[in-house]
């Protein structure tokens, strides 16, 4: 294991790709970034972002990264970002730590054939975290949470523990490796109420994620690995270029969009924790 140190912080100019997706629907670490990564003493605070495409991922990821531009922000119906993206930038309010943020692939995309290559891609998103961010539009809906049905099916991917070992041991070190959970909800246009009761955003995913009778192994996957849940609504930006939102200023969208886009840089920024591994061990770039 690599000591962590506080050296000089790595500071990119715009993001690389991380994760290469290649022909089949296989991966390939990109080296370039690989050695990026590993040039990084100081401890690291990752944040990825995932979620179906053509949702506007990149768009927060750049403005936490404190840009306009950066990640590449799509304006048809194909998929813009492919594989995986990463920038590293200084941590922006802790001294000593760098920022490390992951565009992901988005999921649902039409033109894949194998949709086992959305799990991968949630899978490594969910193993290089500190934060996942998950982004989708309109609702908090059965049909998102569906979307997260990738998380029953991680068990097959991942082995943190010898299968002889006791089951419920290896489901508690396996949860260890989760990242807290942040749901984001674009577009959103319905009142925060519930039994005609204003409710907080968080209120209002616990609400979704309430057991109710019948099946609820989707919820209870749900609350079970991500124990640390915070929720984010976004009205719609603005009502003209919707599709150019990296060319506008703030002054130009929505009052509302921009309190909310700066109250989820702050809850990031604020409440995400270094990456850690088994022990409770930080770790930095070369890890």
């Amino acid at each position: 294991m690599t000591a962590v140190l506080q050296g000089d912080p790595v500071v990119m100019a715009h993001p690389v790709c991380l994760i290469e997706n290649i022909e089949e629907n296989k991966v390939k670490i990109n080296q370039e970034a690989l050695a990026i990564l590993s040039s990084i003493s100081q401890p690291v605070v990752v944040v990825s972002i995932v979620g179906k495409y053509r949702t506007g991922k990149s768009y927060l990821m750049n403005r936490l990264a404190g840009k306009r531009t950066g990640f590449s922000l799509g304006s048809t119906v194909q998929s813009n970002t492919k594989g995986i993206w990463m920038w590293c930038v200084p941590h922006p309010r802790r001294e000593g730590q760098t920022l490390v943020l992951l565009d992901t692939e988005g999921l649902g995309d039409v033109e894949k054939d194998d949709l086992r290559y959305d799990s991968y891609v949630f899978t490594l998103a969910i193993l290089l975290s500190s934060t996942l961010v998950y982004n989708t539009k309109g609702t908090i809906d059965n049909e998102e949470l569906l979307r997260l049905q990738y998380m029953t099916e991680l068990t097959k991917l991942i082995h943190v523990r010898s299968t002889t070992e006791d089951k419920n041991k290896a489901s508690s070190e396996f949860i260890r490796f989760f990242p807290s959970f942040v749901w984001v909800v674009r577009d959103f246009t319905l009142e925060l109420e519930i039994d005609g009761k204003e409710v907080t955003t968080d209120r209002y995913l616990e609400n979704a994620l309430k057991l109710k009778q019948g099946n609820n192994i989707l919820r209870e996957c749900i609350r079970n690995y991500f124990p640390s849940r915070k929720c984010f609504v976004f009205y719609q930006p603005t009502n003209r270029n919707h599709h150019n939102l990296e060319k506008l200023n703030d002054t130009d969208l929505d009052p509302d969009f921009v309190k909310q886009t700066n109250e989820f840089c702050s809850y990031i920024f604020d409440s995400s924790k270094e990456k850690t591994i088994a022990g409770g061990v930080r770790v930095n770039g070369s890890s």
